[in-house]
């Protein structure tokens, strides 16, 4: 049989990558079609690359990728050559590039026309992009102009795609040793707009035909394109570079996969998935985007924050399926504000994004990026909350962070654990109180050094809160509300103590850090105690762990009362 030919305009990761692999399995003949001179050249100085595939679960495997056709963009008359002769072509660039393709494209066309006029090219939108296809189209209509346009109706297929596969950067050992190498996760099929063809269908294994495109577009990019930035905005405010430590934080996971479940629920409302359906389908997103091989960064996923906040792109577009099927969006929500927030010097839609948040303000920002208007007022209030919430949480945290090593460094230094914890936690909350400082002197080793007394930083952690949530002398016979909450509070330190040491007293707590109880009260004990890390590494820690706890429990019934429950 007679090889068929495909032209792949982009050489890039997933034209190299996934076009080229899934065609030359089906015994297609390659030929890359690529702006970088550069990269044309390394094509053809190879003569081969490999494509490695490392699924989610299963084998790695190699495959080499040869016998391929390289030509730059500038030798235009043999690329028209090859665009003349092909049976189909694939576009895999960036939407931007959209036009400049198109421009060249059109040349190859019109050479097409008078050679083959009668024959069919499919154009097959292998883009990150929901709905490519008109938008491509218009660019090929204004490059070839009216007199073509009956030929481009007629004989030009335009064929959406849905680019499942990642391709992600190789360890920079491989890159070393082989430049053009693509590692990827291996997706094996490439669903593909039945409608959208002109000619006979391609008989390629990996292609699968697809009647309601536009339903796989949506699914596509509302599941693994949404959990994807969502892991990238909210990681990135953790300080993660990896998408797999996103995934390893409980929080930033949890929150990554109500995010996936709202959107999930909105697809299943708008195109009729089932919900068993839908359950396989995320267990499957999940896995593909945690396999750790891959390395996936938080800068890749984060990247170009301005087109992820469009209105129907990947965190935007599921919010609003949402609310248009009465699912609340809380997790989308979150993760908007999130992507709002993000900062990237180095990335250029990022930097937009932040100037138009500070010269706009944030309402106005949704407005400009998101494409929000009136109608959405509910859901820009919705994330102007969120994402004051993620400032403040930011602000608790460091105080948090601040009380713990205020709280390490007194004990250590001080002693007096009572004392040391108060300080760290009233310190850290900027309200310091001079005469409860002193009035803390005796809560030391337990009670006044008598071990069988509740840890003394955790009766001054109490004592903290009491002062934050208090029952007023004036209002002794009322402050009721203040007096539960602050219970409510307590107990939930003393919740910490015992999941961490099994005790809430002085003695049951030496036990557990240094393996015996000391009894303070003697000079002796006293150096043993000191012997054996109490100011070192043992009780620092227990008192600044107090500390820091006592700080997020006052932290979550403040941001409740300023935000409401979340």
């Amino acid at each position: 049989m007679e090889s068929r030919t495909i032209v792949i305009w982009g050489a890039g990761r997933i034209g190299r990558g996934f076009v080229a692999d899934l065609f030359q399995a089906a015994g297609y003949r390659i030929v890359f079609v690529d702006k970088s001179v550069d990269l044309v050249r390394q094509l053809q100085c190879a003569g081969q690359y490999t494509v490695v595939r490392i699924p989610a679960t299963g084998p790695r495997e190699d495959v080499t990728i040869a016998g391929y056709t390289a030509l730059a963009t500038s030798e235009l008359d043999r690329v028209a050559a090859e665009v003349a002769a092909a049976d189909l072509l694939a576009v895999a660039v960036y939407p931007d590039q959209f036009q400049a393709v198109a421009s060249d494209l059109a040349y190859c066309l019109l050479r097409r026309r008078n050679e083959r006029p009668d024959v069919p090219l499919d154009i097959i939108l292998c883009t990150n992009l929901m709905h490519p296809g008109p938008q491509f189209r218009r660019a090929l209509e204004q490059a070839l102009g009216a007199t073509a346009y009956a030929y481009l109706q007629s004989q030009i297929g335009i064929v959406e795609a849905v680019v499942m596969r990642i391709a992600s950067d190789a360890p920079e050992a491989l890159q070393r040793t082989d430049p053009l190498i693509v590692w990827t996760n291996g997706y094996a099929e490439l669903p593909v707009d039945r409608c959208g063809f002109k000619g006979p269908l391609p008989a390629v294994p990996a292609l699968r035909m697809v009647e309601d495109i536009r339903a796989e577009e949506t699914r596509k990019m509302y599941t693994y394109n949404t959990v994807q930035a969502v892991l990238a905005y909210l990681g990135a405010r953790r300080g993660y570079n990896l998408i797999v430590d996103c995934l390893a934080d409980p929080d930033v996971r949890c929150k990554a996969e109500g995010a996936l479940d709202e959107a999930s629920r909105a697809l299943q409302a708008e195109y009729g998935f089932s919900s068993a359906e839908m359950a396989t389908w995320v267990d499957k997103v999940l896995k593909e985007t945690s396999n750790p091989a891959l390395g996936d960064t938080v800068k890749r996923y984060a990247a170009d924050s301005q087109r992820k906040l469009g209105r129907e792109d990947r965190l935007l577009g599921p919010t609003l399926l949402a609310l248009k099927h009465g699912i609340k969006p809380q997790h989308l929500v979150g993760a908007i504000a999130a992507a709002l927030r993000y900062v990237d010097p180095d990335d250029a839609g990022a930097r937009r994004v932040q100037s138009m948040v500070l010269s706009l303000g944030i309402e106005g920002a949704l407005r400009e990026i998101c494409g929000l208007t009136e109608a959405d007022a509910g859901l820009v209030h919705a994330i102007v909350k969120a994402y004051g919430r993620q400032l403040a949480e930011e602000e608790w945290a460091e105080r948090a962070r601040r009380a713990y090593q205020l709280a390490f460094e007194y004990e250590s230094k001080y002693h007096g654990c009572g004392q040391c914890a108060l300080a760290a936690v009233l310190e850290s909350l900027g309200m310091f109180n001079e005469t409860l400082f002193e009035a803390a002197t005796p809560l030391s080793g337990g009670l006044g050094l008598a071990g069988d007394a509740n840890c003394a930083a955790l009766t001054a952690a109490a004592l903290a809160i009491g002062m934050i949530y208090p029952r007023r002398r004036t209002h002794f016979d009322a402050d009721r509300e203040n007096k539960y909450r602050a219970f409510s509070m307590v107990q939930q330190l003393r919740e910490k103590y015992m999941q961490a040491y099994g005790s809430i007293t002085c003695h049951d707590i030496h036990r557990h850090q240094m393996g015996r109880a000391f009894d303070l009260r003697s000079e002796v004990e006293r150096e043993a105690f000191e012997a054996a890390g109490a100011h070192k590494d043992k009780c620092t820690s227990v008192v600044a762990l107090a500390a820091r706890w006592a700080l997020e429990i006052i932290a979550t019934e403040s941001m409740r009362d300023a935000f409401g429950e979340d």
